[in-house]
């Protein structure tokens, strides 16, 4: 005797409807559960990245005033590097 698993698995969904929105009710909860789980943490990333915005303009801006201190310190001829054994321009 051979048994069709489906169809009564589809027997007891319709002999026990309860116990099929049983089982609904619990997969929504925990749908629900996850999107708030997934949203909590969106919102934390969220916050991460607009922090490291913040941190990412404040290092351009160091960047960008060194960078203009060193083409100032060029066209100004001064700052030159000493190599080697030679004396500095004040000896």
């Amino acid at each position: 005797m051979r048994v069709d698993l489906r169809r009564d698995l589809a027997r007891k969904k319709m002999l026990d409807p309860r116990g099929e929105i049983a089982h609904m009710a619990g997969m929504t909860q925990a749908l629900e559960e996850q999107i708030a789980h997934l949203t909590r943490t969106v919102e934390e990333l969220s916050d991460v990245v607009a922090t490291q915005d913040a941190e990412l303009r404040r290092l351009t801006g160091i960047v960008d005033l060194l960078a203009q201190r060193a083409r100032d310190r060029e066209a100004d001829g001064g700052g030159g590097v000493i190599l080697g054994d030679e004396r500095p321009p004040h000896y």
